[in-house]
């Protein structure tokens, strides 16, 4: 997922990439996603796109294939037994490499710049909740099926709607409020808790670890996941507005840093778990690895996809394509892994994709009518 996913929305790049357009005064301006599988950040402020036909399709047609990038590449990763956040760490210094090249080089920006405090306390928020959340996301991929870890993980849209609208002191409404629920009740039954669940035969249950106790860590971890990576973007948010912090900084700070964090856990796990170098040589020098971490590259170019998915489509409808992660991640699963989803998984990934079908869509709505009234009070005056 991308990396989902994240990665990726999402704000992923998550993730982390940007896409340029120009105001009135030139100045740079950003819409920040998520790294795989991936999420909108600035959600709340429309992309001006072409309004024709062929236009609007482009964009339906580099989402979707975009998206399909994130989860295939996750999904092969795993049946090649390799984890994620193994395969992961050549993306990552590919990426960071990619960023000082494009700052430098590119743009022409400097690596340093005097900050104030709140800034710096602002950007240390913003790295920290996007490093923790990608790497909880894909940790929580070796307790989680693949549906159930791209589920959970998009509730992020409604963890940042929440929160949003706690910071800002906004009265929840009604479609939000239904959101909340079904967003809840989808989480519940793709959890499935033994407390609650406790006789549902052991055919229907293929799709949850042999521990359910594994399983139900699993989700809280990517749980954590979502919520940290809601804080990311609302953060980010806050840096491009209040601060005027280049796009660019945001993003190779991140990148760095969730590069850094992939390779301390190596560092980490193979000091303190396992047998030092025979382990670590028999885990990276071979081809399964070598096969997933190329196909993990992958992912930039999705994630270019996605920049220019964005030049054409507005984000609200952006987010509900990508939701469409959902959906993939549900037909390779079932179709190319011995490990099948319930029906009680697949009417909760069900009611996750209303929710966001709900709020994106209320989103949407009320952005369209904005507009309009706009354009009514222009044009009597």
């Amino acid at each position: 997922m991308d990396t989902k996913s994240s990665i990726i929305e999402s704000n992923t790049i998550e993730n982390h990439f940007k896409i340029e357009v120009k105001d009135d005064n030139n100045k740079e301006q950003c819409t920040d996603l998520l790294i795989e599988p991936i999420i909108a950040g600035n959600i709340n402020k429309p992309v001006k796109s072409s309004p024709t036909i062929a236009t609007h399709f482009l964009g339906v047609i580099y989402t979707l294939v975009s998206t399909s990038i994130f989860v295939s590449s996750t999904f092969i990763t795993k049946e090649l037994s390799i984890d994620m956040l193994y395969a992961l760490i050549p993306m990552a210094l590919l990426h960071s490499i990619m960023m000082i090249i494009h700052m430098k080089l590119i743009k022409r920006y400097s690596l340093y710049r005097q900050s104030t405090k709140q800034e710096i306390f602002f950007l240390f928020i913003n790295s920290f909740s996007f490093s923790t959340g990608a790497f909880a996301l894909y940790f929580a991929y070796r307790y989680l099926t693949l549906p159930d870890l791209t589920t959970i993980r998009f509730t992020q849209v409604i963890w940042t709607a929440i929160i949003t609208a706690v910071l800002y002191c906004e009265k929840p409404s009604l479609p939000m409020i239904i959101a909340i629920l079904l967003t809840t009740t989808g989480v519940i039954f793709v959890a499935q808790p033994t407390f609650l669940f406790s006789k549902i035969s052991n055919t229907n249950k293929i799709n949850i670890s042999n521990n359910p106790y594994q399983h139900l860590i699993g989700i809280l971890i990517v749980l954590y996941a979502s919520v940290a990576m809601s804080i990311m973007v609302i953060s980010n948010k806050h840096l491009l507005s209040k601060y005027k912090t280049k796009h660019s900084l945001i993003m190779l700070l991140n990148a760095f840093t969730i590069f850094c964090v992939f390779l301390g856990n190596v560092f980490y796990e193979y000091n303190f778990f396992r047998d030092h170098m025979q382990s670590f040589k028999n885990d990276f020098f071979n081809w399964r690895y070598v096969c997933a971490s190329l196909i993990c590259l992958l992912q930039i170019p999705g994630l270019m996809l996605m920049q220019k998915a964005l030049k054409y489509e507005h984000p609200s409808i952006f987010t509900i394509l990508q939701s469409s992660a959902i959906l993939f991640s549900l037909i390779l699963q079932n179709i190319f892994s011995s490990v099948k989803s319930n029906v009680l998984s697949l009417f909760g990934s069900a009611l996750v994709l209303t929710s966001i079908l709900i709020i994106t869509g209320f989103k949407f709505i009320n952005e369209k009518r904005a507009k309009k009234k706009a354009l009514e009070q222009n044009s009597t005056e």
